[in-house]
């Protein structure tokens, strides 16, 4: 039996369109949905659609907005209990085809030495174009595989191994958690999971895949509309030179970080306006990125809701 995790904040109407997917999908699964302190009506919305659902379903009410990776993390230990084969982590703006997760699961049977895969991921809103099917670490970067194709390209070969996996559709077997029982790091608060993830399952030797034929659809953008996109990408850059300082040797993140400056100075300089507070944004980056080893809760919210975050001063 796969527990199906679904991680909702405010997304009532996102979450139920999933679960109604869900209702047509084959296989042997319950559904998780956790609710990470949504300040709407999401968690009455949610019940009420659930109360005659076809499946096994739980509700779990975290109370707080704990953040992607924790939430996750949360909810995960919660369906523990139920002694799973498998779980999937799927985002709330993702809609299934029928037979995705069966798909998923032959995949593992045959090839039990995989014990991460993800779905070929469609994008919703254009179902023959992709949005991404996993992907490749390199040299502490990430590149998509076959991202914005047409589907036709990618199904040549019914799987393709990976060292890269969203946390959009991550399906993976209990022995690959942490002894703790977590999944995801919970240094970063938004973002940055499942890079550490897959680096740490590279680093573990763990097989990874993209069965092509599994489909499902993301309704990309959804869950940041309407966020401070210049205090985004900053808190995006900041946590990703965090991870690469924790997670390679001091001689590789030296030269990694001489090599991204350009690419973070565009990014900068794009959100920002001008190539002079680029070089502001960029120096306190690099500062920050030395003497933080996480981006938190307050983090996140001074830079991506507030907007503050630039008004201390950093010696």
């Amino acid at each position: 039996m796969t527990a199906i995790i679904i991680l909702n904040w405010n997304g009532a109407d996102d979450t139920i369109a999933c679960l109604r997917s869900l209702e047509k999908a084959q296989g042997d699964f319950f559904v998780t949905v956790a609710d990470n302190g949504s300040t709407d009506d999401s968690v009455r919305r949610i019940n009420d659609y659930v109360s005659d659902y076809p499946r096994e379903i739980h509700i779990l009410e975290h109370g707080k907005n704990y953040g992607f990776a924790a939430g996750n993390n949360k909810a995960i230990a919660y369906a523990s209990q139920f002694n799973p084969d498998a779980y999937l982590l799927l985002n709330n703006d993702t809609e299934v085809t029928p037979d995705f997760l069966t798909i998923l699961e032959e995949f593992r049977r045959k090839n039990p030495a995989c014990r991460v895969l993800t779905p070929r991921i469609n994008f919703y809103y254009d179902k023959q174009r992709i949005w991404n099917c996993g992907g490749r670490l390199f040299m502490g970067f990430r590149k998509y595989l076959f991202a914005g194709d047409k589907e036709e390209k990618a199904v040549k070969r019914r799987y393709y191994r990976i060292s890269f996996v969203t946390g959009c559709a991550l399906y993976f077997t209990p022995d690959v958690l942490t002894d703790d029982g977590r999944l995801l790091t919970e240094r970063f608060f938004f973002g940055e999971e499942d890079f550490e993830f897959s680096i740490r399952m590279r680093k573990a030797g763990v097989r990874m895949a993209c069965v092509t034929d599994s489909v499902i659809y993301h309704k990309v953008g959804a869950s940041s509309e309407g966020k401070n996109q210049p205090g985004r990408i900053f808190q995006h850059l900041l946590n990703r030179y965090i991870d690469i300082r924790l997670n390679y040797g001091k001689v590789f993140y030296l030269f990694w970080r001489l090599l991204n400056k350009p690419v973070s100075f565009r990014h900068l300089r794009n959100r920002y306006g001008s190539a002079s507070e680029a070089i502001r944004k960029l120096r306190r980056l690099e500062k920050d990125s030395k003497r933080k080893d996480c981006v938190t809760e307050d983090d996140f919210n001074r830079l991506v809701v507030k907007g503050d975050y630039f008004d201390e001063t950093v010696l």
